[in-house]
């Protein structure tokens, strides 16, 4: 225990990288990743702020779960979900065969074209002519593409 006490965020610069990963495992209790010795330094460093101030809320935890999940088989690059509210006022572009399209969130629902929609789909198909999901066409929850 008294090593831990020693262990200060500015002395990990000094360590080297066999160090670095000796210390993870006597914080960790386990065997240190196949990661740099810059990403060890940054891990080790938050592990040490986390034991002294504290760690991160309940709630930041269950969102950064939240927009950490991907879908499919994207693994660790896939998209993050991005929460449906969107805030009245903000534009969505897209551009489809070389015309650009913009589109306006409203209190209740979205306005294109000069006129109001109740859904990005059924925008989605009165551009392409076919049917796409809305939220994905405007790239709200993943790659669209063509």
């Amino acid at each position: 225990m008294g090593r831990r006490a020693q262990l200060s965020i500015e002395g990990l610069d000094q360590l080297s990288p066999a160090q670095l990963r000796e210390e993870w495992g006597r914080w960790l209790g386990a065997p240190s990743p196949a990661i740099s010795p810059e990403l060890l330094r940054l891990a080790l460093g938050y592990r040490l702020q986390e034991q002294r101030l504290g760690g991160l809320s309940r709630e930041t935890r269950a969102l950064l779960k939240a927009h950490g999940r991907t879908k499919g088989d994207e693994g660790a690059t896939g998209s993050v979900a991005v929460p449906r509210k969107l805030s009245p006022g903000i534009r969505l572009v897209r551009d489809w065969h070389g015309t650009g399209h913009t589109v306006t969130v409203l209190e209740r629902g979205f306005a294109y074209g000069g006129r109001e929609w109740r859904s990005l789909t059924a925008i989605a198909k009165a551009i392409t002519g076919a049917h796409w999901n809305g939220p994905k066409f405007f790239g709200l929850t993943g790659k669209a593409s063509v």
